[in-house]
C-alpha cells in the first residue's frame, strides 16, 4: 500500500471539466450545474509488467511483457443523485514470451481513486489474455469499470489511476527496463 501511495503521488494529473458554465435557457428553466469528469491515467511505474518463471529473470524464462494502454472514460451526470457516473475503459497488450508456450495469461491490475496523497478507494481486477494459434501477441479490453463520484466542485481534485498490480521485484525490473514492450 505504501508503494501504491508513492506511485499515486508520482502521477499528478490534470483534470478536465466535462461541463461548461451554466447559460440561461429560454423559458426560464435553469440549466444543469457544471460537472467534472476526471481524466483517467496509467501510473507510469505500473504501466508495464514482465513475468518470469519462478526464481529467474533471464530471457529464456520470460513468460510475457504486458502493457496497460492509456484508459479512456466518459461521464454521465446523475442530477437526482447529485453524482457523476464515470465509465473507465482499459485495454491491455502482451507478448507470448519464450517460457509461455501459448498459455493463457491472468494479468492483475487495479483502479485507484485518489485525492492528493490520499487513496480513497482501490479495486483490483484480473484480465485474462489468450494467444490464438501461433500469435506472438494478444490484446483485450477489460469490462468497463463504473465509478460514481459526487457532483461537487471538489471532484475536480480526484484522480483515477490504473496500472498493473506488481510486487516490489516486478516494479524494480520495470524501472530498470523502461523500454520493455510487448
Amino acid at each position: 500500500m505504501k508503494n501504491l501511495r508513492a506511485l499515486a503521488l508520482a502521477a499528478l494529473l490534470p483534470l478536465a471539466a466535462c461541463g461548461d458554465a451554466p447559460k440561461p435557457h429560454a423559458g426560464g428553466k435553469a440549466p444543469p450545474p457544471p460537472f467534472f469528469c476526471p481524466n483517467p491515467a496509467v501510473v507510469q511505474q505500473a504501466q508495464t509488467l514482465t513475468l518470469f518463471l519462478p526464481n529467474r529473470q533471464d530471457v529464456a524464462a520470460r513468460i510475457t511483457t504486458a502493457q496497460v494502454t492509456i484508459p479512456s472514460a466518459s461521464c454521465l451526470l446523475l442530477p437526482k443523485k447529485n453524482a457523476v457516473l464515470m465509465t473507465v475503459n482499459t485495454s491491455f497488450v502482451a507478448d507470448n514470451g519464450p517460457a509461455n508456450n501459448n498459455a493463457s495469461l491472468a494479468l492483475p491490475w487495479f483502479v485507484v481513486i485518489s485525492q492528493g496523497d490520499r487513496i480513497i478507494q482501490k479495486n483490483e481486477y484480473v484480465q485474462n489474455l489468450s494467444f490464438g494459434g501461433n500469435n506472438s501477441t494478444a490484446s483485450a479490453t477489460a469490462k468497463p469499470v463504473k465509478i460514481e463520484l459526487p457532483s461537487i466542485p471538489d471532484t475536480q481534485n480526484v484522480e483515477i489511476l490504473v496500472g498493473f498490480e506488481e510486487s516490489p521485484d516486478q516494479l524494480a525490473y520495470a524501472a530498470s527496463h523502461p523500454n520493455a514492450a510487448p
